[in-house]
């Protein structure tokens, strides 16, 4: 079911009138049949029960972790154990015995279902959240704004919507008709400027026989711009349509592409996971390694690596092979380099002499330059297996 598709537009008209005019108990069913219909659109009938199963998982495990909080940390690892398996990293694969293993398993929007659901689990242990209602879960867990691909939501922002004790539309005319332009330009960013850049693009799968190293990467470049226009254009459909129904996605994306520097440039791209990770992977390790006898005390050295973690954990998140830990990586150098640079130039110049330089328009420009150049290229591995990457080093060398 496409956003172009007749379906979804049906369905999303259908759920906006529902949600916005119906009460009670009927208003919540009606929007989870409708979230699951969309959701039951993208899975085969094993992968259906295998998601079924992975939210009824994370229910119990939130009920649990409520009442006894020591089991919270072998609930999550097992929520990441059967995300894993159900994804198929190549290293599982490999090292499973045959037929441990069935394609059919995989599940449309897990990796999102994972992050609300160890959310859930996480917050419920420490008292954040109430009392998770089972509905109410199954609702959050499969909103169709973000079920497939995001924002990544919190239980808390979409109850507080759902409950209307937030609300993220006025209930003016100009309001609407801002929230029905915000849908059609994300349809004019995925189905116009990215199907313009997918033509210039060099895609997962396509053959690099014949091109050079600079041409690849340019592709790659290319690629960027294109997932960019796609995701974000996604994006604002559905955060447009969430806010016609009064229960509206997280932003997800500032302007990516002006990042005066790496750190920015996290929080202006997919911001919703840069703000999820930062919540559950980097200040957990933080945390611990600053009470480790090892990294007692040193925050600097103690933030770097809570950094480094954070960012393959990105990656490998995005994807199942090699190629997306080293993804993972390469982010991990970017922000350990400018983080390390910014201490330096901290110790050399004080803070005031670094604010003072980050204020000149050309630094600025410069910063931006590097890092558009930087994260553009990240991308090749996106799209390279961890095969061709050995060939585009090897060609790279010899063309030397």
């Amino acid at each position: 079911m496409t956003l172009l598709s007749l379906e979804f537009i049906s369905l999303a008209i259908a759920l906006v009138l529902w949600v916005r005019f119906v009460s009670g108990p009927l208003r919540l069913a009606g929007f989870i049949v409708g979230s699951a219909v969309y959701a039951a659109s993208f899975l085969s009938p094993v992968g259906r029960t295998s998601t079924a199963a992975f939210l009824i998982a994370g229910f119990i495990f939130a009920r649990v972790v409520q009442r006894w909080p020591r089991f919270t940390a072998p609930a999550v690892a097992s929520l990441v154990a059967g995300f894993v398996y159900l994804r198929g990293y190549d290293v599982v694969v490999a090292l499973l015995p045959g037929g441990f293993w069935n394609s059919a398993l995989a599940t449309a929007g897990l990796s999102y279902l994972l992050f609300k659901v160890v959310h859930v689990v996480v917050d419920s242990s420490g008292g954040a959240l109430p009392r998770i209602g089972f509905w109410s879960y199954i609702a959050y867990c499969l909103n169709f704004t973000t079920f497939l691909l995001g924002p990544i939501q919190r239980y808390q922002g979409f109850l507080d919507q759902w409950e209307g004790r937030i609300e993220p539309l006025q209930p003016d005319l100009a309001s609407h008709l801002d929230a029905i332009n915000r849908i059609l330009r994300g349809y004019l960013k995925k189905w116009v400027l990215a199907d313009l850049l997918i033509g210039l693009a060099l895609l997962p799968g396509e053959s690099i026989s014949g091109l050079s190293p600079g041409a690849v990467m340019l592709g790659s470049w290319f690629f960027y711009l294109y997932l960019y226009c796609d995701f974000s254009g996604y994006c604002d459909i559905v955060i447009g349509i969430g806010r016609l129904m009064g229960v509206a996605p997280p932003e997800n994306f500032w302007l990516p592409f002006f990042s005066p520097n790496i750190a920015q440039y996290w929080l202006r791209v997919h911001r919703s996971l840069t703000e999820w990770l930062t919540d559950y992977v980097f200040h957990p390790v933080y945390t611990a390694l600053l009470r480790s006898g090892l990294m007692r005390n040193r925050r600097f050295a103690s933030r770097n690596v809570a950094i480094a973690v954070t960012m393959i954990v990105a990656g490998v998140w995005h994807g199942t092979t090699l190629s997306f830990v080293l993804f993972g990586l390469v982010h991990a150098f970017y922000q350990v380099a400018y983080r390390t640079t910014e201490h330096v130039l901290s110790l050399r110049l004080g803070a005031q002499g670094l604010r003072d330089l980050r204020a000149r328009p050309s630094w600025a420009i410069l910063g931006t330059a590097v890092t558009f150049v930087a994260t553009a290229s990240a991308y090749v591995f996106f799209v390279l297996t961890p095969v061709q990457l050995l060939s585009l080093v090897g060609l790279a060398s010899s063309s030397r």
